[in-house]
């Protein structure tokens, strides 16, 4: 008989050598998910050659994981300390502060998003006509109570849950494949919609708006990696594993649907070809409620990876339970709200801005982690780490008001605010590092 349990009755275990693969579950699915399919499948310009595109986001997946996750995790791990108390010694308790706002906020608009695709877009399929904001609000409100109930369990019972739509999510990928399997051979050929082979600036735009999504995610996956990992060799081992591996293998694969969905007789003219084509295509309406609700079931790994997320980010110990209860009660409300509002609210200016200001936290952590600095009190405001802080927001700032293009979206400022940030942390470190005092020969 099969029994479903709310909780494991095992208590949670420190860092072990094996424990990286617990990590690596949960993160894992902040990309085996459909909104991310759906969203960021095409943010990849693909060449005519499938080796290219191949190693091109080979390269890119690890760029992206060495950039915003291994600084930071292996700063955190060797401090065995979470991701905000580094970020403290770093930069100050006043930045950190913002950093925590940063946190919140962007987790409140990423967990919105992923509300909304199940409760404003795929539950008026699943239930056969349209819903309200009312309703929308009500259905993304019940959807993320749930999640935050089955997602704060021990980390056994979380790799779990996180196997689980792993495993669904890699169905419904290969799922959608063999449905375009008429366009298989346009697949192997790598044929696409636009006529010319992309540009390195398309790739920069392309990784810099997936560096949206992968640079916060990554930052707040330290808080599980620090929890669990053992050693620097688990770091990478989560790293290669929990990320690299996952977004490379997503990216692929949902290129090569999109390819044969272009080539099949699913696509629909005049729209970008993506993966709710092959998966929906040409099906009748009483077949799409339970391929829908498969679908929404993916998203449930990557929302309780954000309800455990937002549970470490707003537990203060000076709060007290109940009020950290409260705050993460207003959170889950702030996100149905907007979940339910999607259609009339424009929330992308506070998501760039905090995603970007966690990327340049990220480069403040790589730039300690590379220097080899390490502070054991805390201050007020650390003047390098702020002034790093500062000098990657003053250049997102300058690209938003001066980005020459029509759409303020399309804009590759994230790697420049970030590689500014490192070299003034870098700069600022070394020298405070070569003018430290030694005690030798004292």
């Amino acid at each position: 008989m099969l029994r479903i349990r709310w909780s494991d009755p095992q208590p949670d275990t420190g860092p072990t050598p094996g424990a990286w693969k617990k990590v690596a579950l949960i993160t894992a699915t902040l990309f085996l998910n459909f909104p991310f399919w759906f969203i960021h499948g095409n943010d990849i310009f693909l060449f005519h050659s499938a080796a290219i595109n191949a190693v091109v986001v080979a390269i890119g997946s690890v760029v992206l994981t060495a950039l915003f996750f291994i600084g930071p995790a292996t700063t955190s791990q060797q401090a065995k300390t979470p991701l905000l108390n580094v970020v403290e010694h770093s930069l100050g308790l006043i930045p950190a502060w913002y950093a925590r706002l940063c946190c919140i906020s962007f987790l409140v608009l990423w967990m919105a998003e992923l509300a909304a695709v199940i409760a404003s877009w795929q539950a008026q399929w699943i239930i056969g006509r349209e819903i309200s904001q009312i309703e929308s609000t009500a259905v993304a409100a019940a959807i993320l109570v749930f999640l935050f109930l089955t997602g704060l369990q021990s980390w056994r019972m979380s790799s779990k849950q996180a196997l689980f739509t792993n495993k669904l999510a890699v169905a419904v990928l290969f799922a959608a494949l063999i449905r375009v399997r008429s366009g298989w051979p346009a697949a192997l050929h790598w044929l696409q919609a636009s006529d010319h082979a992309p540009t390195l600036w398309d790739l920069c735009h392309g990784f810099s708006i997936l560096g949206f999504y992968v640079a916060p995610l990554s930052l707040l996956a330290t808080n599980l990696s620090s929890a669990l990992t053992a050693s620097k060799k688990d770091v990478m081992k989560t790293a290669v594993m929990g990320i690299a591996l996952p977004l490379c293998g997503a990216l692929l694969l949902v290129g090569v649907i999109d390819v044969a969905v272009f080539a099949s007789e699913y696509y629909r003219p005049s729209l970008n070809p993506n993966i709710a084509m092959a998966l929906w295509g040409k099906a009748a309406r009483t077949g799409l409620r339970g391929t829908m609700m498969i679908a929404a079931i993916t998203t449930f790994g990557a929302a309780r990876f954000g309800a455990r997320a937002l549970n470490d980010v707003v537990s203060i110990p000076a709060l007290g339970k109940r009020r950290i209860w409260l705050v993460l009660s207003v959170c889950i409300w702030a996100s149905a709200w907007i979940a339910g509002h999607e259609w009339f609210i424009d929330p992308s200016t506070l998501f760039e801005i905090s995603a970007t200001s966690l990327a340049i936290v990220a480069a403040v952590l790589t730039g300690d982690f590379a220097t080899g600095f390490r502070r054991d009190q805390r201050t007020p405001v650390d003047w390098v780490g702020s002034a790093a802080l500062l000098a990657g927001l003053a250049t997102f700032t300058c690209g938003w008001f001066f980005d020459p293009s029509a759409e303020r979206w399309w804009h590759p400022w994230l790697f420049p605010s970030y590689g500014v940030a490192f070299i003034v942390c870098f700069l600022g470190r070394v020298r405070k590092v070569r003018h430290r005092p030694s005690s030798q020969g004292l």
